[in-house]
C-alpha cells in the first residue's frame, strides 16, 4: 500500500514544470490523478510520464481554469471517474 493509495488528486497546470512533476510524484505514491491544462499535446506528455512512473489511474482534462465552464468540466470529470476529490493542487 502506498502513501496516497485510494486518494483522488486534481493538479491544475500539470502540462509542464512543477505541475507535471507533482502529478508524477502523486501517481508514484498511488494517487488517482486528474491532470489539467490548456495544451492537449503537453498533457499527453504528462500522462505518459505518469503512466511510466507507475500511475494506473490518470484522468486528462483539457480546460482553462479561469473559465467557469472549464472548472466545472474538471470537477465533474474527476467525480465521474474517481467518485471523489481528496486533494486539490492549484498550480
Amino acid at each position: 500500500m502506498t502513501r496516497f493509495s485510494g486518494k483522488s488528486v486534481i493538479i491544475t497546470g500539470s502540462s509542464n514544470g512543477i505541475g507535471r512533476a507533482t502529478a508524477v510524484l502523486f501517481a508514484r505514491y498511488g494517487a488517482q490523478v486528474t491532470i489539467t491544462g490548456r495544451d492537449a499535446y503537453r498533457l499527453e506528455v504528462t500522462r505518459q510520464k505518469v503512466l511510466k512512473a507507475g500511475g494506473q489511474n490518470v484522468n486528462v482534462v483539457v480546460a482553462d481554469v479561469t473559465d467557469p465552464q472549464g472548472q466545472d468540466r474538471i470537477i465533474h470529470s474527476t467525480l465521474e471517474k474517481f467518485g471523489k476529490i481528496d486533494v486539490l493542487i492549484l498550480n
